[in-house]
């Protein structure tokens, strides 16, 4: 395994690493800037500053162009010419919630959830699901921060965190798209960012315990990889083959986490692990 920088830019909380296979592109946020960042090829590194206070996360569109959880709400975005267009706001009027992690479901549709600003707050954040048609559903709530979503393949496991401390929850889901019957599926952990594997392993990004977790669909914990002096955030799988492993990683003091290793902020990358990721979906809106 070899462990190495992949971007110089530093973000004060790098989030949501997101392939795209089509274009072979990289994109994250620093969700603090809040700045969205794309790596491609010989292109290098575009950066775009948003018009918000956080944003949380990202998908791309099947028709081109990204979406957007940011702040109160659901957003188009333009690459080409920067344009921010309001889908909706289902957080409008609440208070001390914003926008946080997302991904797009195995039926095309975004799924995202809130998160309170104040680390201290009570579990009334919300995940919610945007459709093709663009209509908003809240689907499941009790988080204090919406984490980590992730699917297994064929859409009938999804995986999330926030609503417990230190606990990653399995939830059935299929094409009700409903999350329910809830379960463990590993505790006395820290869990940020996720995805699932090839193989159908969960990858946990572990915030303050400086690793990568990869966890069999069974709560089993296969594997351990150390990012040495990092606060990790969040983990994604690209790269022609989907064999490399992007990493980001938290810049400055937040929540009580503090990095104490060289390059904090930075997307890492994990070259030679042996592990291959699968495509994440296109949002079909």
């Amino acid at each position: 395994m070899k462990l190495s920088i992949f971007s110089e830019q530093r973000c004060r909380l790098g989030e949501g690493p997101l392939w795209d296979p089509a274009s072979e592109s990289l994109f994250w946020v620093d969700s603090l800037g809040p700045t969205l960042f794309r790596h491609r090829g010989s292109e290098g590194i575009s950066s775009w500053r948003l018009k918000g206070s956080q944003v949380g996360s990202l998908a791309v569109r099947e028709q081109g162009g990204l979406v957007l959880a940011m702040d109160l709400g659901f957003y188009f975005f333009d690459p080409g010419s920067g344009a921010v267009e309001t889908i909706a706001k289902p957080l409008a009027g609440s208070n001390g919630l914003r926008f946080n992690d997302g991904k797009v479901d195995p039926f095309g549709h975004f799924v995202a959830g809130a998160m309170n600003i104040d680390p201290e707050g009570s579990l009334d954040a919300s995940m919610y699901r945007l459709t093709p048609a663009l209509e908003v559903e809240e689907i499941l709530d009790g988080f204090q921060c919406f984490n980590g979503p992730c699917f297994s393949e064929d859409g009938e496991r999804l995986y999330v965190t926030g609503r417990r401390p230190g606990v990653i929850e399995a939830f059935d889901y299929g094409r009700e798209q409903r999350p329910r019957n809830a379960r463990v599926l590993l505790g006395e952990c820290d869990p940020d960012g996720a995805t699932v594997d090839a193989e159908g392993y969960i990858w946990s990004a572990q915030w303050a315990d400086e690793c990568l977790l990869r966890v069999a669909p069974d709560g089993r914990v296969d594997r351990r990889l150390p990012i040495p002096g990092q606060v990790v955030t969040s983990v994604m799988f690209g790269g022609r083959d989907l064999r490399r492993i992007f990493v980001t990683t938290l810049g400055d003091c937040y929540h009580g986490a503090k990095p104490v290793g060289e390059s904090p902020g930075r997307v890492l990358v994990i070259d030679d692990s042996g592990y291959q990721g699968r495509p994440e979906p296109r949002f079909k809106g």
